[in-house]
């Protein structure tokens, strides 16, 4: 099972200057790949169109050519991209070529350039390039930038491996049986999650907020948990982020709303700023206020973001090792999104982020999760005789049959309908 560990990263400042260094290599790199595969198809597709089938040379570009012809230039026209470690060109092409295959399959829009202060700042490092320890990652490198940086000539062996070495707020969370030891505080034993094997594949270094962090992606074979035999159903909503079938209710935090008004004057002091647009080169320069203030908006966003993942996360883990089977309703969350009255509503609960916890976990704990058709009339359905109602406005928050006489909260008929899908589709798993 592929999984991935995010940790918090603590750097110092001349270790930000070469992750900086190496973000902005990797996006200059990615831009430079994305002008030169359009130029290359623009140029394939006029042969198509032009020149008999016989006499034509060129091919479509590809990620793999593009990068075989930027290393052949690399030397000459960029040696500053020998910076910082050869991961960080080859992640961006490797990006690259996902960005356009997966505009080919239909499942993203058309790659765009990226931009400074606006797209996701971020490296790849291959396994066999860094080592991980307790608390510490080793970047290739990093040590060597730093010795540069201060031009220190004398003991420079000595001082690269620990200048190369990043402090972690945490070690890695996986750990292979017979190499693991007894954490000594109570508090770390819940953490560490013991594995038959275990390997590293990957790492992924990005900045969110002006913190970094480390994800490290790896493959670990460990024995599935005795599956749970209850079989429940959920249903996602804006009074309730969720309600199961049991009885069991997670509130909506609503963490924007809460946090809406602080959110609000921040933005208005960014505002404030001040900041320069030259005219003839259209660039815009940043005080350095300005850059300050946009910290403090970015962690404000982060904080809601987080309190909002911390909910979910705890909630899902919950249902997932308690509930061997679970039933969930497929929302047209685009669709509730064009609604100007509960956008926001709809945006700050993240139902869709709550269906993909739970997909992930169940999965992880060898569970079913059975995701019903959208057009399943799980509110409209009577839980109890099964007569469907025409209509079922939302101003309406009881659920009364006129057939059988129940009458129910509108949310728990729904998750108990969506139970009885689950059991429905346990039985007939081709109904």
């Amino acid at each position: 099972m592929k999984t991935a560990h995010k940790i918090r990263m603590n750097p110092t400042p001349e270790q930000v200057e070469y992750l900086k260094r190496a973000c902005g290599t990797r996006r200059f790199v990615y831009n430079w790949g994305r002008a030169e595969w359009e130029k290359q198809y623009q140029a394939y597709r006029l042969e198509q169109e032009t020149i008999p089938e016989t006499q034509r040379v060129l091919t479509p570009p590809n990620a793999l050519a593009l990068k075989k012809q930027f290393n052949a230039i690399r030397e000459e026209l960029y040696p500053w991209t020998y910076e910082v470690t050869k991961c960080v060109v080859e992640g961006a092409f490797d990006d690259l070529g996902k960005a356009y295959s997966n505009f080919f399959a239909g499942r993203a829009a058309y790659p765009k350039y990226k931009k400074k202060g606006k797209s996701h700042e971020s490296f790849y490092l291959s396994n066999d390039k860094f080592t991980i320890g307790s608390h510490w990652i080793a970047i290739p490198g990093l040590g060597r930038f730093i010795l540069d940086q201060r031009k220190q000539v004398k003991d420079r062996g000595k001082r690269k491996r620990k200048l190369g070495t990043v402090n972690l707020s945490e070690k890695l969370r996986f750990v292979e049986e017979d190499k693991a030891s007894p954490p000594l505080k109570k508090c770390n034993r819940r953490k560490q999650i013991l594995c038959e094997s275990m390997k590293i594949l990957a790492a992924t270094v990005s900045c969110e907020a002006d913190h970094w962090y480390l994800s490290v992606q790896l493959e670990i074979n460990k024995a599935m948990p005795p599956t749970p035999e209850p079989v429940v159903g959920v249903d996602v909503g804006l009074k309730q982020a969720a309600i199961v079938s049991d009885g069991r209710r997670l509130e909506n935090q609503k963490p924007l709303a809460l946090h809406l008004k602080k959110l609000g004057k921040l933005q208005r002091q960014l505002s404030r700023k001040q900041k320069i647009k030259d005219p003839q080169t259209g660039k815009t320069t940043f005080s350095k206020n300005y850059q300050k203030q946009r910290v403090k908006v970015a962690r404000k966003h982060q904080q809601i973001a987080n309190i909002r993942r911390d909910v979910q996360h705890k909630f899902t883990t919950e249902l997932a090792r308690t509930c061997g089977t679970i039933g969930m309703e497929d929302l047209n969350i685009m669709g509730m999104m064009a609604n100007r009255t509960l956008s926001r509503a709809v945006a700050d609960a993240a139902m869709g982020q709550l269906l993909q916890f739970l997909k992930t976990k169940v999965a992880a704990s060898g569970g079913n999760l059975f995701v019903s058709s959208r057009w399943f009339p799980s509110t409209k359905r009577c839980s109890g005789c099964g007569v469907v109602k025409k209509r079922m406005p939302l101003k309406h928050r009881t659920y009364h049959c006129l057939a059988c006489g129940l009458v129910m909260d509108r949310d728990l008929n729904a998750s108990i309908n969506l139970a009885q899908f689950a059991q429905t589709q346990l039985r007939h798993p081709s109904a």
